[in-house]
């Protein structure tokens, strides 16, 4: 296999408190993984997590059978358990990683919230994920003022309702509930719908007039339908401001905002800053 290179953008150094300890997080682009046979599994001293933003691959530990993994899921490691999880020869990954160890996360486990026997769990919104993980790290101006205790916190914060929204790859389906919400919540999903007349035309394939519809999705889910749609859009954004490979001016063309300061704005409401700030954050540029 030629030469390849593994970009590691590390995004949190140790962080220790009462709590517990984030040991280090961090993104990498282009990863393999560790532990796949034919090579001996790992063993960790800590718990520590990959979340998968791109690519396929899988995980095995001596407890459980193995699990394809692939965007979306979230891989968990515990300490002295044996496993791996990476990618097939010649593929890559990107992976969103921490490390940590603590009372806090000792006491999931207790509660198997944090459970061996659950290793894999699938989330429906990889980008909304990352976006809540990469919120729990200070600005780097604000860095030293925070307390290292309020970090850990809200890592625990997130990652708990990460776990209690997700689904184990060994879990049954959960009976669904009302069908025209589901479907719903997976049209307005749909970040490359045009967001003229897109809500009228969901409410029109669920069968629900336009009031009707409105009412009740926003009764149902928090929030109107039109900004549950522009959420979509704003977290597709950051996930390609993430990647890297568009100008900020094609992200807003791409997903259909009627210029780039319009974009702009609706970015900063979501994410407290603009796309041109959130990028050089994440990219470490």
């Amino acid at each position: 296999m030629p030469d390849h290179t593994i970009k590691t953008r590390l995004l949190l150094r140790p962080v220790r408190s009462p709590l517990g300890t984030i040991r280090l997080a961090g993104i990498n682009q282009g990863g393999m993984g560790v532990g796949l046979a034919p090579n001996p599994m790992r063993t960790l001293r800590y718990y520590a997590f990959n979340y998968t933003l791109n690519g396929r691959g899988s995980y095995r530990d001596r407890a459980s059978k193995p699990r394809s993994v692939g965007r979306g899921d979230i891989s968990l490691f515990f300490p002295h358990l044996p496993h791996g999880c990476g990618t097939a020869p010649g593929e890559f990954w990107d992976e969103l990683w921490f490390e940590f160890e603590g009372p806090a996360f000792d006491l999931m486990r207790k509660t198997r919230l944090l459970d061996p026997a659950q290793p894999v769990h699938h989330t429906e919104d990889c980008d909304y994920w990352f976006r809540r993980f990469f919120q729990i790290i200070p600005p780097l101006h604000l860095r030293q003022q925070t307390p290292p205790q309020v970090i850990v916190a809200r890592f625990v914060s997130v990652l708990t309702d990460i776990l209690a929204n997700s689904k184990s790859s060994d879990e049954k389906p959960p009976a669904s509930r009302e069908g025209w919400i589901d479907d719903a919540c997976q049209l307005l999903s749909n970040y490359e719908a045009r967001p003229d007349d897109h809500v009228a035309l969901v409410a029109k394939k669920v069968g629900l007039s336009y009031e009707s519809f409105r009412k009740k999705f926003r009764a149902t889910v928090g929030v109107a339908p039109g900004q549950f749609h522009l959420d979509s859009r704003i977290d597709r954004a950051a996930a390609l401001l993430h990647q890297g490979r568009h100008s900020i001016k094609e992200i807003s063309e791409q997903l259909f905002f009627c210029d780039e300061f319009y974009f702009s704005r609706c970015f900063k409401r979501r994410f407290g800053q603009s796309p041109r700030d959130f990028r050089r954050r994440v990219r470490g540029e």
